[in-house]
């Protein structure tokens, strides 16, 4: 089996079109559609906040800290 994705949404008669033209070469095609996926892009989620939440260390004093060196 092949699969043939595309990436942006087409209009209706465009893949009409290329359905009838590969069952015009004998080519079985089926036609699946796929929800896209929500990203939530709102998100402040980070690894580190677990580690450093006993810490008063803030971005600011490590910033300083390492242009000190």
């Amino acid at each position: 089996m092949t699969q043939l994705i595309f990436k942006n949404d087409l209009e209706q008669n465009k893949i009409d079109a290329l359905l009838q033209f590969l069952k015009s070469w004998n080519i079985e095609a089926e036609l699946k559609t796929v929800s896209k996926k929500r990203t939530n892009k709102n998100t402040s989620f980070s690894l580190a906040t677990g580690i450093w939440k006993d810490n008063p260390l803030t971005a600011e004093d490590l910033r300083n800290k390492s242009w000190k060196k």
